[in-house]
């Protein structure tokens, strides 16, 4: 009775703090849902002396920025040596930057270590699959399971958190910096300890994980948890994808680490982390990390890191619009909640110049960043690096200390964003159409081992996204555990593991009189890659009123073809043959492969319409398909354009008003139809069917109600 008595106190003692951290994440977004909008820069006063600080700090307010951001590279000037503090430099900063009207955004500066720490402690570093440790000389090179680190970084952030708690400069942390980046998996045996205990909790017993993994293949059978090893891509894609769920999971719980520690010394502290890539990140699941946040964050770098940057694309993408609101959708994932951008491309970055940096792009992506519910930005960095890593990085100021276009542009955007934001609040986007990315799907995907290697599945889900923006209507990007009940529109683009729970909701949401698109390799595994009861499950094959009666892939330098009305184009990697049952074709193959058998069907399903493609199509055949589509839906656009360089966003405030934020990066005045009348909340002037927007431009009209 003792014993259980105490098991069941600290149970509860678990579940009650539990509990406490949600209410202080909840009551830290509530706070950072409020006040004014921040606009600023990325600041290193640890690169420079006190009278310099001073200077930049009276630059800062002639540009009209409220908010530096500081300290995220700074653990040796913080802790020149172990547990020697040393913090009256950032001290100095933080109350300059007050006397001016400057708060501070402080960072946990735990992504690269002073080199004290690796020489006391070497076995910190991260270790790759041929078992040897990464050396110093960068950064993101420490393993998050290492208990020596973790203690160094608690340590940090509480030293931090005590000495700020109280301080009103400054408005929150930034944990760490683009968790889940560059070295995203460790080999080392602390990983493999913690790897082997995260598969004892999860499947009990051996018996389960043999079953899950398949593992009677090529005799991998394991008879105790203590036989599990780290797997390699191209490993078992069972093991592969429990591993990346595995690293996912030590991401996150590496960055609650730190929040709970500032939570328990400034419980009203707003607490972030700032995603990398420019929202592009793959390694860590950004729904589950969003939960855990006040406000989710990431860094936006619309020219030089796309979304190609993850399958090595170094020739370049030119800039896009859709594909940075694409990614400023993975970050919200559906919530109605503000997001920040702790970095803003300014100018050329210290990776491949794939793009130059047209000048005015940076304004223009801060009025795209605000028309997406963001509420702080910072330019990165405030000053070009005299040397180090990034030495070649663009500033708003150069490390000549002379105002230059960028400068004059950044103080026009801030003075620009918090005029508007004095004006409307807080804004959200709203979208009634939505557009499922999964990352248990990302993971799959990312082994040799996948349905077709040449088949990049974010590319392709924001084929569709794209294909949506185009006609300028507004897409959430959500996970396939989200509420589908508030969205008209719901695309499902190869999504390969599909629960029983999902299809069940999709079936409802149509029978409500949603429409569907589903593709194909949908459905196709389970939660352990095990094949379904069928080559697509038959609950999708019943929703899209068809039957796949064959599956095959194709090496991606080759292709078929498809012919959807008049128009026909190329098809790639995957091909399902399929018969239809109560579905009629819209198009269909018609090149070597599959001639003449369905490549596009629609189903009517309960008050709904239901889409199925059996193919991966190329941009102009899913462009002509998502019009079709949408016609098919409830959606109305209030607004549109049809240049592609013209970004349309429908945003509501907080007292239920409606706004259309139009931002014009073409070289040309655009003109804007809008279905509905409008006013330009500037100057009150009304457009009862269209409005030009000047060239690199925007305009921000309140819907008459």
């Amino acid at each position: 009775m003792h014993q259980s008595s105490h098991y069941h106190s600290a149970i509860k003692n678990r579940a009650m703090k539990k509990l406490l951290i949600s209410c202080l994440v909840f009551l830290g977004g509530f706070i950072s849902v409020h006040g004014q909008v921040y606009t600023g820069a990325a600041y290193y006063p640890e690169h420079t002396d006190k009278e310099q600080v001073e200077k930049d700090a009276r630059l800062m307010k002639e540009a009209h920025f409220n908010i530096a951001r500081m300290g995220d590279f700074a653990w040796h000037s913080m802790e020149p040596k172990d547990g020697a503090f040393t913090l009256e430099w950032l001290d100095h900063a933080i109350r300059t930057l007050s006397q001016h009207g400057i708060q501070s955004l402080l960072c946990t500066p735990t992504a690269a270590i002073p080199k004290w720490m690796h020489d006391a402690h070497p076995d910190i570093m991260i270790m790759g699959t041929d078992g040897q440790r990464k050396p110093y000389g960068r950064r993101r090179h420490a393993c998050l399971n290492n208990e020596d680190y973790r203690q160094y970084c608690t340590r940090i952030t509480r030293t931090l958190a005590e000495r700020y708690k109280n301080n009103k400069s400054v408005i929150g942390f930034q944990i760490d910096n683009e968790l889940a980046t560059e070295e995203p998996y460790c080999y080392c045996p602390e990983c493999l300890k913690k790897f082997q205990l995260w598969l004892k909790k999860k499947y009990q017993t051996v018996e389960a994980l043999n079953k899950a993994w398949g593992t009677v293949f090529w005799s991998e059978t394991l008879d105790n948890f203590e036989q599990v090893w780290l797997p390699r891509r191209m490993d078992n894609p069972g093991i592969y994808l429990d591993y990346q769920r595995f690293y996912s999971d030590v991401a996150l719980e590496f960055f609650r680490m730190q929040r709970d520690v500032v939570k328990a010394v400034a419980p009203g502290m707003t607490v972030t982390t700032n995603i990398g890539g420019s929202g592009f990140v793959t390694t860590m699941n950004l729904y589950e990390l969003a939960d855990e946040c006040d406000v989710l964050s990431f860094d936006n770098y619309p020219v030089n890191v796309t979304l190609e940057h993850l399958y090595g694309n170094d020739i370049g993408h030119p800039f896009d619009p859709a594909m940075t609101s694409f990614a400023m959708q993975i970050i919200r994932g559906g919530k109605s909640r503000s997001i920040w951008v702790p970095e803003a491309q300014i100018g050329r970055t210290a990776l491949t110049q794939k793009e130059i940096v047209k000048e005015g792009y940076p304004r223009l992506w801060n009025h795209q960043q605000l028309a997406y519910g963001c509420r702080l930005s910072t330019f990165f960095p405030f000053r070009s690096f005299d040397s180090g890593h990034e030495h070649l990085m663009a500033g708003v100021m150069e490390s000549d200390n002379v105002k230059r276009s960028k400068f004059y542009e950044a103080e026009q955007t801030a003075k620009e964003l918090q005029e508007i934001y004095a004006r409307t609040g807080e804004m959200l986007p709203v979208a009634k159409a939505a557009v499922i990315r999964d990352f248990q799907v990302d993971w799959t995907f990312e082994n040799g081992y996948t349905f077709c290697p040449d088949l990049k599945y974010l590319r392709e889900v924001y084929k569709y996204y794209h294909a949506l923006r185009s006609q300028s209507i507004m897409a959430d990007v959500i996970s396939s555990q989200a509420d589908l009940s508030g969205y008209s529109l719901i695309v499902v683009p190869y999504l390969a593991i599909a629960s029983p729970d999902f299809c069940q909701r999709l079936e409802e949401a149509a029978r409500q009189g949603a429409t569907i698109l589903l593709t194909c390799i949908s459905g196709g595994r389970d939660i352990h890659l095990h094949k379904t009861d069928a080559l697509v499950t038959s609950r999708l094959q019943q929703l899209a009123g068809i039957e796949v009666k064959g599956q095959e892939a194709l090496f991606g330098r080759k292709s078929n073809t498809l012919t959807y009305g008049d128009q026909t184009g190329q098809c790639h990697f995957w091909f399902d043959q399929i018969e239809v049952k109560t579905a009629s074709p819209t198009a269909s193959f018609s090149g070597n492969y599959f001639k003449g058998y369905p490549a596009i069907t629609c189903n009517k399903y309960g008050k709904g319409i239901v889409y199925y493609v059996a193919t991966v199509p190329e941009q102009s055949i899913a462009d002509k398909l998502m019009k079709e589509v949408v016609s098919n839906s409830s959606i109305k656009v209030p607004a549109q354009c049809n240049h592609p360089l013209v970004e349309i966003a429908g945003l509501k405030d907080t007292n239920g008003k409606q706004y259309i934020y139009i931002v014009n990066f073409s070289d040309e005045d655009q003109i804007i139809e809008f279905k509905i009348p409008v006013l330009n909340i500037m100057t009150g002037k009304k457009y009862p069917v269209s409005a030009s927007v000047k060239a690199m431009d925007y305009l921000l009209v309140q819907v008459n109600q």
